[in-house]
């Protein structure tokens, strides 16, 4: 079986004869942003990452099966592909924990205002802050009750909060200690002290974050973006971080990134700005490396994949 592997994923010399031994005649390409100068009709099965947004999938007319190496789909031409016929699986689960350290971190830091001791232990500066802030006792509405959203709930629910689940499903899930459909979450975003998104950029969730949604936030809430950045409406949040119509936000995606230079969002008080970085981890490679392999024995042999979607 010929399988193409890109750039996405950095394979060292043992993974790559790993794979061979499976029986795929392995074609590497570095870089996946650019159009493929050859024939691609002959690859059954791809590992890639962005492949799709500079080459057209149609091309690839014996294509079985698709590994992904991102958790979302929003660089994948969904609406193009028969899934009864190409096997299509994510990446889900491999980057959750990390993001949801990342989060409680980061929300934790707003909370100490960890960036003012930062900032007096540099200048010497022994000067006591009164007014910090406890998460014991909060209440925090993950919009996305996936797999990233759960280990966030999950290690929030150790510190004493409240967590609220909004999702496609109101199903009980656990870790969350009520959970509601997505179509009615301004019915429970009032009660939250933070809001977090994990959810996937879909035409329902683009832009649901604007003027009228923050509306119905606490003034003293904070937002949580580890989703796409699509899904604020950067200029809203920016106008209600002005008016302090909320507390605060915490930003690893942006409508454009690199965040230009010039948005206010870099210097606003109460704003923690990181460079789409909350997925970084050690352990990443290892568990993705998994993933593509345990997916590629089950494309040799026809069965269903870890991910697969739809």
């Amino acid at each position: 079986m010929k399988l193409l592997l890109t750039g996405c994923f950095k394979y060292s010399k043992d993974q790559l004869k790993e794979i061979e031994d499976l029986g795929y005649e392995i074609t590497f390409i570095q870089n996946e942003l650019q159009t493929l100068e050859r024939d691609v009709q002959e690859f059954e099965a791809v590992v890639c990452n962005g492949l799709f947004l500079r080459n057209e999938i149609s091309d690839f007319t014996n294509l079985k099966a698709v590994q992904l190496t991102s958790a979302g789909l929003d660089r994948f031409p969904v609406a193009e592909v028969d899934f009864h016929n190409v096997k299509v699986a994510n990446a889900k689960g491999v980057y959750s924990i990390p993001i949801a350290e990342w989060v409680v971190l980061k929300i934790l830091e707003l909370y100490k205002d960890s960036t003012s001791f930062i900032h007096n232990q540099k200048n010497k500066i022994w000067e006591k802050k009164r007014e910090l802030l406890e998460l014991n006792g909060q209440t925090a509405c993950v919009v996305g009750a996936g797999s990233i959203g759960t280990e966030i709930a999950k290690r929030l629910q150790v510190f004493g909060v409240t967590t609220i689940g909004v999702d496609i499903s109101s199903q009980p899930k656990e870790y969350f200690d009520e959970m509601y459909l997505i179509e009615d979450l301004k019915k429970c975003i009032n009660r939250c002290d933070v809001v977090i998104l994990t959810v996937p950029l879909t035409e329902t969730t683009y832009g649901m974050i604007n003027k009228e949604m923050i509306g119905n936030m606490k003034d003293t809430a904070v937002v949580v973006n580890v989703a796409r950045g699509e899904i604020i409406n950067e200029e809203d949040l920016i106008e209600a971080l002005r008016n302090k119509m909320i507390a605060g936000a915490i930003l690893d995606v942006f409508e454009q990134e690199p965040l230009k230079e010039e948005s206010p969002l870099w210097e606003m008080e109460n704003v923690i700005v990181t460079p789409h970085n909350s997925f970084v981890s050690s352990k990443n490679t290892e568990r993705l490396y998994q993933l593509i392999l345990g997916n590629l024995k089950a494309i040799k042999e026809d069965n269903e994949l870890v991910n697969q979607v739809k």
